[in-house]
C-alpha cells in the first residue's frame, strides 16, 4: 500500500524559505523592499538604489551610488564579440525569446561565469543590468532596420533604456515613469520566475543559468507576460463604452481577463497607484489616451459582481500595460522590460540561496496505476488517445 501526503497545487501556503527582501501583505495591500514602503520608495529612490539595497539590505550612501552608477556606465560599452551577440540572433519571434538567448550568450563570453558567490552574484548581476538593456535595445532597432544607438554615460538605467529604444533623450515625465516602474517590479516575494532562479542556484547552477530559468519562466502569460496580454485586450476593446460588453463577452466564453487577479492581494495591488499616477502624468504630454479604457475596465471589474465575489482586482501587469505602451515600448518588449527590472530581485534572492544553500528538491504524491508486469509487445493492445497522460 503506497502512503500518499496530501499536495499543495502550486505550492500554495508552503513555506520554503525565508527572505529579509520584501514584505507582502495580501489582505492589507502593502508591499515593502527590506522595510521600505514601496510608495516611499517608488517616489524618492532611482532603480540604482533598489539594486543596492536589494542586494546589500541598505540604502546606498551618495559614494556608493555614485560608484555604482560609473560600474553600470562602464559595463554599457560594449564588446565586439558581445555586439555580435546581437547579429547572431534571428529578427522574429518574440523580445523575451531574444533577452533570454541574450543571457545565454553573455554568459559564453564570461571567463568566471561558473564562479558562485556573493560577489560573484553581483558581478554578474551588475554585467546584465547595463549590458541586456543595450543589446536587446540594439536587437529591436536591428529588425525595425534602424541602426543600433549606444548608451549614454550621463543617463541612468530609465532614460538610457528609452533613449536607446527610441534614438532620442526621453523626456522628464518618461523617464520618471519608467523608473517608477522599474522600482516597483524589482522585487515580490517567491514569485514562480523567482523560484526558478532560487532552485537553478540550489543546484550549483550558475548565475547566468539561474537569470536565464527565471526569464523563461516570466515570459508566461500566468506571469510576466500577462501585461502584454492587457494592452492587446485594451487594444481589442477600443473604447471606454467597449468596456462593459468586451467583460460580458469574455466571462460567457469563460475567458481570462488579463491584468486582473492576484495570487497573493485579495484588494488592489499596491503597486497599481504609482502606476496609475504615471500613466495619467504621461496622458498630459501625448495626444493617445490609451489608458481611459484601462480606467473603463477597472471600473466594470469594481462593481461587476464575478470580480467583487472572487476578490479579484486590477494588479500591477494592468496599469503597466497602458504605461508601457505610452512609453512607446512595443508590445513584445513590455515584459522584457519587466525582466530587466527583476533582476535586481532575483539578484537579490539568488545571493539569498547561496548564503545558506541546501538544494530545493519538493516532494509529489504518486498518483499513478497500482504494481503491475511488463506484457510482451505482442500482446499488448494499442492504446487510444483519450486513454493517455
Amino acid at each position: 500500500m503506497v502512503s500518499r501526503q496530501a499536495a499543495s497545487p502550486g505550492l500554495e501556503g508552503v513555506v520554503l524559505t525565508s527572505t529579509r527582501l520584501s514584505r507582502i501583505d495580501g489582505d492589507a495591500g502593502q508591499l515593502q523592499y527590506v522595510g521600505y514602503d514601496i510608495h516611499e520608495l517608488a517616489r524618492q529612490a532611482s532603480f540604482e538604489e533598489i539594486c543596492l539595497l536589494l542586494w546589500h539590505g541598505e540604502l546606498p550612501s551618495a559614494s556608493e551610488l555614485a560608484d555604482f552608477r560609473e560600474q553600470l556606465a562602464k559595463q554599457r560599452q560594449l564588446s565586439a564579440e558581445e555586439l555580435a551577440l546581437v547579429d547572431s540572433i534571428p529578427l522574429s519571434g518574440h523580445g523575451m525569446d531574444a533577452l533570454r538567448t541574450l543571457t545565454s550568450g553573455l554568459a559564453l563570453l564570461d571567463p568566471h561565469a561558473d564562479e558562485l558567490s556573493l560577489d560573484a552574484a553581483e558581478r554578474v548581476g551588475t554585467r546584465l543590468l547595463a549590458k541586456l538593456p543595450v543589446l536587446i535595445a540594439a536587437w529591436d532597432r536591428r529588425r525595425r532596420g534602424q541602426p543600433m544607438v549606444p548608451a549614454d554615460p550621463e543617463l541612468g538605467q530609465a532614460a538610457n533604456m528609452l533613449g536607446m529604444i527610441h534614438g532620442q533623450q526621453p523626456t522628464p515625465a518618461a523617464a520618471q515613469a519608467l523608473t517608477a516602474y522599474l522600482v516597483l517590479l524589482a522585487e515580490h516575494g517567491l514569485n514562480a520566475s523567482t523560484f526558478a532562479a532560487r532552485v537553478a542556484i540550489s543546484a550549483q547552477a550558475d548565475v547566468y543559468a539561474a537569470l536565464t530559468a527565471a526569464t523563461a519562466v516570466l515570459k508566461g502569460v500566468l506571469h510576466g507576460g500577462a501585461n502584454q496580454k492587457a494592452m492587446e485586450a485594451f487594444l481589442a476593446i477600443g473604447t471606454p463604452a467597449q468596456a462593459g460588453p468586451y467583460i460580458e463577452a469574455l466571462l460567457q466564453r469563460r475567458g481570462r481577463l488579463m491584468g486582473v487577479g492576484h495570487r497573493i492581494y485579495k484588494v488592489e495591488d499596491p503597486r497599481v497607484q504609482q502606476l496609475r499616477e504615471h500613466v495619467e502624468a504621461l496622458a498630459h504630454e501625448q495626444t493617445q489616451s490609451s489608458h481611459t479604457v484601462a480606467d473603463a475596465v477597472a471600473q466594470v471589474v469594481a462593481q461587476h459582481p464575478y470580480f467583487v465575489e472572487r476578490q479579484l482586482n486590477p494588479n500591477v501587469e494592468f496599469y503597466s500595460a497602458p504605461l508601457l505602451y505610452q512609453l512607446g515600448l512595443p508590445l513584445d518588449l513590455f515584459t522584457v522590460a519587466f525582466a530587466l527590472s527583476r533582476i535586481a530581485g532575483w539578484v537579490g534572492h539568488i545571493r539569498e540561496q547561496i548564503s545558506e544553500n541546501r538544494i530545493i528538491r519538493p516532494k509529489a504524491t504518486y498518483s499513478g496505476p497500482a504494481d503491475r508486469a511488463v506484457i510482451p509487445i505482442e500482446q499488448r493492445a494499442e492504446v487510444s488517445p483519450a486513454s493517455r497522460y
